[in-house]
């Protein structure tokens, strides 16, 4: 292959194999070529070229295997549909093809989160400190009060603690902070805990006795205020930082034992637990050889945060002063004073963290920015600007390269740490309060990064946040959720088969739905407001309405604005839906009112338009939340109270009103959110041509002439809301709810004035998950009678499927499809499925006991036996229970509505299994028993006698018969007679006889009385007469 370049061709570059573009193999050379080539057709006539002379310039410079994807580049480059580009067109694609790649790189960086959830916290002060413990892996919180809890990782309370002071009473206890002892199997348990009582305290929680204090370092010179613990197989390092600006560093040489074990005096708890109390100045002289002490006074005020970061071999600290803010301190050979470096930023530092992979500082500045340092470095390699108060809490989060940062307005944003940008800000999640505003740490973080879970407390109460799995593959369609989208059909001045879709960013973009690639794209379309409704009014217009109260016309071809409707009086409203109604615009949503822009307005030279007054009258009690028109005379509106109000479009009066309250559901399930009209049954008498759709996934059918609900059913269970759409021919209702979930349903002869239809619901076609987060809106298209659906969802994707849930593609891949080349099936009719499942069910009724499916009668009948008087029995009759029973009809109903799916034929090669497969020879019916093979026993003759029977000397001795047996002894007789005498005494312990032994309650004289006489009359009759005796006796 010629080629000037160093392109390659499709076989031979591994990069563009497949359904890769053209354009993406191209490098310089190439580009300079073309661009020569450009020049060399245009000189000395018009810029512009054609199509041949665009693919003659290309296959010299590319060669001649790429004439599809040739002919595909010119189409895309040439929007407008003119005949003819030139280069500026041909560099404006590549630039806008290289921004969407890389606005996509950036776009799969932004976390997604789940819904915040708030636990019941048990604290009553403060939360101070959040971390996690291993083996097993647990959350663990501390208040300022002492009270520790602990909690598995699905957040649920585990265990609860109470943090006691030798020093102080409980009441003045005020806990600073906590480090917890991970990485050492001795200490793996065991928690260290600073209070203001100016001592360290170290806690066992898997102590016998729940929670005991093993250990108290006291006597230090000032109060901790933050605690870090890091430990190897070698040392372990326990640091704080105190009040005073003082950083102090416990380095144990000796991590196969407890912290502190010789020369140590033990006291005894409440409960019992021995504590080893360790003087500060004890350490310091060296009592303690495994023990070092190293120290540096690097800051003026208070030490905020204190980290030991072993990559480094550095102790780093910070505090809220504008000289020494940021400390790092190194350790030195045999010195108890550390070598310190100190950064400087303006009015100090509220935080910090440091991530080894990335090798940066992150801190939280007073001065409202947070700022990246490298260790090495005394100037910030990076200015993070964006917060509007004091940044109080920064996390870099490694895995994903990015950086959570938290000011004191309880305001999050999420940073892309290489490209130094904000990816995300959150807002809303913490409560905001004066009791929290002017605290410098008023909320506690803690980022889990394997499970990409944010713990947060804020003064008491604790939350979580779970980040949704990170899809690497995941295709975006916006940046930005999605609102609305719409289907655009081909006209004489539209070339494509267009799809608009619009998102929260206020973007409207243009997609060819035979390929799905991008057509055109309007940015900042509303400036900074959500694009919340959106109609095509063909041959060239399209209508946007967005939350700040304007709504724009666009031209489609050209995507120029041609005038701006001021709906909401120059104030933000939501615009719910704007409809296009005989050369007059209406848009609804916020009030009760119709705001209508008329045709003289349309037509006028103004630029900005103000809408014109209803001419009827208010007839909404609630705010309007959906209308819909169909010409010629059409138009319904709904609000949020379940009315629905029929207007006429000519004379803007009231003709009809439809309540939703009327109907067999409760109020509070009346709101309707989206109608639609089915043209087909306009002219039906009796049939319902209007579909709503309300709360709770209900979908109902009106007869808007009789003014009656037809029918109605839940198309979605368990779910807040849904949204709709019908086929041109109302034979396909697409329904979508906010789990992602679509269905369609075959709405053939369902509420279309037949009486004879009784049907609940219409029949359920297909179901199928399309999204994972809520479906914004759907839309059926009909290309070349084929019938394709395009959902819009709020996870940035906008996709095409077929009826039955097929995914031809997401807008926005990388690989466009080619939709005529695409094999999409048919919408089949109601009676073509009841037909196919009608088989399904004969096909798995052959194999079964009951019978074939083909003779089943769904008539009610009664059974008629005759009597003709002979008591005449014939083997091979059988009664069919299958279809002759009222049992064996409503079965083989209740299996006609199954799914279809066949049966595993056990006894294929069996004869006789069916009970109606009766052979022809006459023989009688045996079912799966018949085959067996039943003869007469083969005969044996008379068994001989056994051989030690006959000749018994053969096998037994001599001897054997005169071995005496014993036999066994007597047993003596047993006598009736009685030979002991039994008193009352000698049955019944001491403390039942005796009526004054202790624990017995008084008798009564009298029963008293009877007692001794009883027992002087047994005595005498020498007979024991126990029954009187437990009746004189009081338990």
């Amino acid at each position: 292959m010629a080629t000037t370049g160093s392109y390659l061709s499709k076989e031979d570059n591994p990069t563009i194999k497949g359904h890769v573009k053209l354009e993406d193999g191209l490098n310089i050379r190439d580009l300079l070529d073309l661009k020569d080539a450009f020049l060399d057709i245009t000189e000395g006539r018009s810029e512009k070229i054609t199509y041949p002379e665009f693919k003659e310039a290309c296959q010299t410079i590319l060669g001649a295997s790429h004439e599809e994807q040739l002919k595909e580049l010119y189409l895309q480059v040439d929007v407008a549909g003119e005949g003819h580009i030139d280069w500026d067109m041909f560099c404006s694609h590549l630039l806008r093809q290289f921004y969407e790649k890389d606005d996509k790189m950036k776009a799969t960086k932004v976390p997604q989160w789940q819904r915040h959830r708030p636990l019941l916290s048990p604290h009553k002060e403060t939360v101070q400190h959040i971390d996690v413990l291993q083996n097993p892996k647990r959350y663990i919180t501390i208040s300022k009060e002492g009270l520790i809890g602990i909690w598995d990782m699905k957040m649920k309370q585990t265990n609860q603690l109470k943090v006691e002071s030798g020093l102080v009473k409980s009441r003045n206890l005020w806990i600073t902070s906590m480090a917890v002892l991970n990485n050492t199997s001795i200490v793996s348990h065991k928690i260290a805990i600073a209070s203001t009582s100016k001592e360290i305290m170290i806690y066992d929680l898997q102590s016998k006795k729940g929670t005991a204090c093993t250990c108290r370092i006291q006597g230090l010179p000032y109060a901790p205020l933050s605690l870090h613990y890091w430990s190897s197989a070698s040392e372990s390092i326990l640091s704080y930082g105190d009040v005073h600006g003082n950083v102090t560093a416990f380095i144990f040489s000796k991590t196969d034992q407890n912290l502190f074990e010789p020369n140590t005096r033990k006291t005894t708890e409440g409960n019992g637990e021995d504590v080893t109390e360790i003087q500060y100045d004890k350490i310091l002289s060296g009592q303690f050889d495994h023990v070092k002490v190293v120290t540096h006074h690097g800051h003026s005020g208070w030490t905020r945060k204190v980290m030991y970061a072993p990559h480094l071999d550095l102790i780093i600290s910070c505090a809220t002063t504008s000289n020494s803010s940021l400390v790092l301190g190194m350790r030195e050979k045999n010195k108890t004073q550390m070598r310190t470096t100190a950064f400087n930023v303006p009015q100090g530092v509220n935080c910090f963290d440091y991530n080894a992979n990335m090798n940066i500082i992150a801190t939280g500045d007073v001065d409202l920015m947070v700022r990246l340092w490298n260790p090495y470095v005394k100037k910030p390699v990076g200015r993070l600007s964006g917060h509007m108060t004091s940044v109080t809490h920064v996390i870099l989060n490694g895995s994903r390269g990015q950086l959570i940062s938290l000011s004191m307005d309880k305001t999050f944003r999420v940073w892309d740490v290489q490209r130094q940008a904000c990816l995300q800000r959150l807002t809303g999640i913490l409560p905001k309060g004066p009791d929290v505003l002017y605290s410098p740490v008023p909320v506690s973080l803690l980022f889990d990064e394997p499970k990409n879970r944010l713990i947060m407390s804020s003064n008491n109460m604790l939350s979580i946040m779970d980040m949704k799995p990170e899809m690497k593959d995941r295709i975006l369609s916006h940046e930005k959720p999605i609102t609305c989208t719409k289907y655009i059909g081909r006209t004489k001045q539209i070339p494509f088969y267009q799809v608009a879709s619009a998102c929260q960013g206020s973007t409207i973009t243009l997609w060819n739905i035979d390929t799905g690639q991008k057509l055109k794209q309007i940015q900042n379309a509303h400036g900074e407001s959500e694009i919340t409704a959106m109609v095509i009014d063909l041959p060239t217009k399209m209508l946007s309405g967005s939350s700040d109260g304007t709504i724009k016309i666009w031209d489609i071809n050209t995507t120029a604005c041609h005038r701006v409707l001021q709906a909401g009086l120059n104030g933000p409203v939501d615009i719910l839906q704007v409809l296009c109604i005989k050369r007059r615009v209406i848009a609804v949503g916020w009030s009760q009112d119709i705001s209508v822009f008329r045709d003289k307005q349309l037509m006028s030279s103004d630029f900005t338009i103000t809408p014109d007054e209803w001419s009827g009258k208010r007839e909404h009690k609630e705010d309007i939340m959906c209308a819909v028109y169909r010409s010629p005379g059409i138009l319904a509106t709904a609000s949020s109270d379940g009315e629905i109000v029929m207007w006429n479009p000519s004379s803007e009066n009231k003709t009809a009103v439809l309540d939703a309250r009327s109907t067999k559901v409760m109020r509070t399930q009346c709101t309707v959110e989206m109608m639609l009209i089915l043209d087909t049954r306009i002219e039906i008498p009796g049939a319902a041509e209007l579909i709503t759709s309300g709360q709770n996934g209900w979908v109902r059918f009106w007869d808007t002439e009789n003014a009656a609900c037809l029918g109605e059913f839940v198309a979605h269970t368990n779910v807040d809301s849904i949204t709709m759409a019908v086929d041109p021919r109302n034979e396909l209702l697409v329904t979508a709810d906010t789990s992602g979930e679509i269905r369609t349903w075959l709405i053939e002869g369902f509420c279309d004035g037949n009486q004879e239809t009784t049907d609940d619901k219409p029949l359920l076609y297909h179901s199928w998950t399309a999204h994972g987060e809520c479906i914004t809106e759907v839309e059926v298209c009909i290309r070349d009678d084929r019938v394709v659906i395009v959902s819009a969802s709020s996870d940035c994707s906008l996709k095409l499927w077929t009826a039955t849930g097929t995914c031809i593609g997401t807008f926005g891949q990388e690989e466009h499809w080619k939709l005529e080349s695409i094999e999409i099936p048919e919408i089949p009719t109601i009676q073509s499925i009841l037909e196919e499942r009608e088989t399904s069910i004969h096909e798995e009724g052959d194999d079964s006991e009951y019978g074939p499916e083909e003779e089943l009668d769904f008539a009610p009948s009664e059974v008629e036996v005759e009597d003709d008087g002979t008591d005449t029995f014939d083997p091979e009759y059988q009664y069919k229970t299958w279809n002759a029973t009222i049992l064996g009809k409503s079965y083989a109903k209740q299996r006609s509505k199954k799914r279809p799916r066949r049966q595993p034929q056990h006894f294929a090669k069996l004869p006789q299994v069916g009970a109606e497969q009766r052979p022809i020879t006459g023989t009688q019916m045996g079912g799966p028993s018949q085959v067996l093979k039943v003869t007469d026993l083969d005969n044996v003759g008379i068994p001989q006698r056994p051989d030690f029977m006959a000749n018994p000397h053969k096998y037994f001795s001599d001897g054997f018969s005169d071995l005496n047996v014993k036999s066994p002894a007597k047993l003596p007789a047993l006598e009736l007679k009685q030979s002991h005498k039994f008193d009352e005494k000698s049955l019944f312990p001491r403390h039942l006889m005796d009526p004054d032994a202790p624990g017995r309650l008084p008798m009564k004289k009298k029963a008293g009385k009877a007692g001794s006489s009883t027992r002087a009359s047994s005595s005498s009759n020498k007979t024991p007469t126990i029954l009187p005796r437990l009746r004189a006796t009081a338990f």
